[in-house]
């Protein structure tokens, strides 16, 4: 034991990130293996609901998932996958320090610094999920542009969800999306801290965003199988991109909160997109391959990292400490 405090302790960030992936790849069998086992899992879904399926939300979701053969599996994989970059946070903090570690870890799960005052806090948390909001929207405009969509249905919303369903489904999804309450415990608790501790907000965020990029390939392990080996690392590297441009927006709230991992849960949760605004002005028609939407989805990230950098520069809202 005392060895592996001596690793970690020399490199946290790496050994939590190694350990995040090794916890990911270790899931692969118990996945395929459910995969294989309920293989009409989707159909049966869209069965019980309407149509409307499975989505990212855990409140919503959940309940819906437990209602069909296997659907206890699935909900237990599709929390388990996102949960090993938390888990791997919590064991790191307790190799590093053990109890004093976890607390340590869980004392940026809040709003906003103490230091902050409560009205500038909820400014910076409603600029965020403005921002966030307002990158799906525009999504989903680029879409039919790109598509050549007709002047007349280019604003036409289409959902599957009712304005009650919208509502509760992206209020929840602030604080109870798979993959932004299940992941970011890790990400923005562990290891932007430690990163921010040795580099700038910047290059934190970037070295960051490319170790999230990584860790993704054992969760995406079907695109792998299922693609060409040309179409994923051409895939992949739009896919790196977007992670790396959507840790420096995180860090840059993260940071400007004081440091706070509910905001990372949140712009992940709303990013993940329960609720369908990425698709809200989109027929069922319009179908567009995983390549061209990340990288539509890189070009507006890359237009709101230019203007915070422009605003910021490298040290993304995050102020020096006397």
């Amino acid at each position: 034991m005392k060895k592996i405090k001596e690793i970690f302790q020399k490199r946290p960030v790496l050994m939590f990130w190694i350990l995040a992936i090794l916890l990911a790849t270790a899931l692969i069998p118990v996945a395929i293996i459910i995969f294989t086992k309920f293989p009409d899992f989707g159909k049966d879904i869209d069965v019980v609901t309407d149509g409307k399926g499975y989505n990212t939300n855990i409140l919503y979701s959940l309940p819906i998932a437990l209602k069909v053969s296997g659907g206890v599996w699935f909900a237990f994989i599709l929390l388990a996958w996102p949960a090993t970059a938390s888990v791997s946070g919590i064991i790191s903090s307790f190799i590093l320090k053990q109890k004093a570690g976890i607390k340590e870890l869980f004392k940026k799960f809040r709003f906003w610094a103490p230091e902050l005052s409560a009205k500038k806090g909820i400014k910076i948390w409603l600029q965020a999920i403005l921002l966030a909001v307002s990158i799906n929207v525009v999504f989903s405009i680029l879409r039919n542009y790109i598509s050549d969509v007709g002047p007349q249905e280019f604003f036409k919303i289409n959902t599957v969800y009712t304005v009650w369903e919208i509502i509760f489904i992206f209020i929840t999804s602030l604080f109870f999306d798979g993959g932004g309450l299940m992941e970011e415990i890790g990400w923005r608790g562990f290891a932007l801290p430690r990163l921010q501790m040795k580099f700038t907000p910047l290059n934190s965020s970037i070295i960051l965003g490319v170790m999230w990029s990584l860790w993704h390939i054992p969760v995406k392990i079907d695109v792998l199988i299922s693609s060409p080996l040309s179409y994923f690392f051409s895939f992949y590297f739009i896919f790196t991109l977007v992670c790396i441009l959507y840790s420096i927006v995180i860090t840059y709230f993260y940071n400007r909160l004081g440091g706070s991992i509910l905001i990372g849960v949140a712009f992940h949760g709303l990013m993940n997109d329960s609720t369908g605004l990425k698709t809200i002005f989109n027929a069922d028609s319009l179908v567009i391959n995983d390549f061209v939407d990340t990288g539509l989805l890189a070009i507006i990230f890359m237009a709101v990292v230019f203007v915070i950098l422009y605003k910021e520069g490298p040290m993304l809202g995050k102020r020096e400490t006397k």
